[in-house]
This record gives C-alpha cells, structure tokens and sequence, in this order.
C-alpha cells in the first residue's frame, strides 16, 4: 500500500494560543498617568498653599509694625506736649499723623484678614487634592492586587 494513497495522516490538534487580556495592563498605565498628574497637582497646591501663608504672615508683621509705629507716635506727640515741648497746633498736627497712622493700620489689618482667607482656601485645596491623591493611589493598589490574582489564576489553568 501506498503511504500516499488512501490514509491520510490526521492533523495534529495544536492548542491555540491565547491573546493575553492587556486590558487591565492599560487601565494601569492610564491610572498610573492620572496618578502622576494628581501628585503634580498636589505638590502644585502645596506650594501655593506655603506662598500663600508667607504672604499671610508678611501681612500681619505689616500690621503689627503699623500699629507699633501709631503707638509709638502718638505717645511721644503726648509726651512732647504734656513736657510742653510742643503747642497746641503741633500736638492737633500730630493727633492728625496719628489718624492717618490708624487708618493704614486698620487697612494693613483688612490685608491680613484678606490674605488668611487666602491662606485657608489653598490649605483646603491641599488637603482636598491630597485625600483624592491618596484614593487614587489606594485604587491603584487594588487594581495591582487584581492583576496578580487573574495572573496567578491564568498560571493555574494554563499548568
């Protein structure tokens, strides 16, 4: 009999190879993207956080030496009229100093107010950027944690 007539050879059954799922390889890759961004974005909101609470603090030294300085003033007016150094005109010319000296006081007293707003809005800023940063990265984990298990799951049925 002719090997080539009649029989012919079955083909062998070769097990197909499976395409890997990468789709939770990509969710990874773009969450590590977002990641990344919301760490950029917090350390962004950290600094302007730190700016705003030096220029917080700038304003209120502003203020306190202000109001130094309008004390100061307006003891040394007195003491130079009660030591009859100064008359009358010159002590009411130094009292009006002295108002102008608190009205710039009570103007630097508004920027300090306005800049602890500022303040404590970035630092809530911050803190929202750095609770949402830490969910995230706390999704990232259990994806992480997801992938190993389908990989061990896989390892399994694959042995």
């Amino acid at each position: 009999m002719n090997p080539r007539r009649g029989h012919r050879r079955e083909p062998v059954e070769v097990a197909e190879a499976r395409v890997p799922d990468r789709t939770i390889e990509r969710l990874l890759g773009v969450r590590k993207q977002r990641l990344e961004r919301l760490e950029r974005e917090r350390l962004q909101a950290r600094e302007h956080w730190r700016q705003r609470r030096g220029a917080q603090r700038l304003a209120k030294l502003a203020w306190r030496e202000a109001r130094h300085s309008a004390a100061a003033h307006w003891q040394r007016a007195r003491q130079q009229f009660f030591a009859m150094e100064t008359d009358s005109r010159q002590f009411r010319a130094a009292q009006g100093g002295y108002e102008r000296m608190k009205r710039a006081t009570g103007q630097r007293l508004l920027a300090w107010r306005e800049s602890a707003g500022a303040s404590r809005a970035a630092g809530a800023a911050f803190f929202v950027a750095h609770r949402h940063l830490r969910e995230v990265r706390r999704q990232l984990e259990k994806l992480d944690i997801l992938r190993a298990h389908i990989k061990a799951m896989e390892r399994r049925h694959d042995d």
